[in-house]
């Protein structure tokens, strides 16, 4: 990316997100957005399918109480192919290691609008 005006239209209209560090970073300090912008890019490029990247940012985000990023995230893995039971499912196991104050703090949120995403994609019933 050559600008950081490049890198929050990259967050807007590739991720569907708009991080809210990322325009004050680009204001105050474009160098650690950049950092930042390279490092997340490693990772959407690397070697895990991009729904398991997405599940695994949205747990993560789920687990810091980040509900604005782990609905994002969400919403890009079902976009990725992920599945809402196999959202669900991601959940199950954190609420075994974490506690059940995940799912309702953040998690709930995000599968409700992965459900929503999914229900959006879905072809309608009856047609092809």
């Amino acid at each position: 990316m050559d600008t950081s005006q490049d890198m929050l239209k990259y967050y807007r209209e590739e991720l569907k997100w708009d991080p809210p560090f990322a325009e004050l970073l680009s204001k105050y300090s474009p160098e650690a957005l950049e950092g930042y912008f390279t490092m997340r890019k490693s990772v959407q490029d690397g070697k895990l399918p991009r729904k398991t990247v997405e599940l695994i940012f949205t747990i993560l985000d789920s687990l810091d109480n980040e509900l604005s990023g782990a609905k994002a995230h969400a919403v890009a893995a079902i976009d990725a192919g992920l599945t809402v039971e196999e959202l669900v499912e991601a959940f199950n196991i954190v609420t075994i290691v974490k506690g059940i104050n995940v799912l309702c703090k953040s998690g709930i949120d995000a599968i409700k609008a992965a459900e929503e995403r999914y229900n959006e994609i879905q072809p309608a019933k009856g047609t092809k």
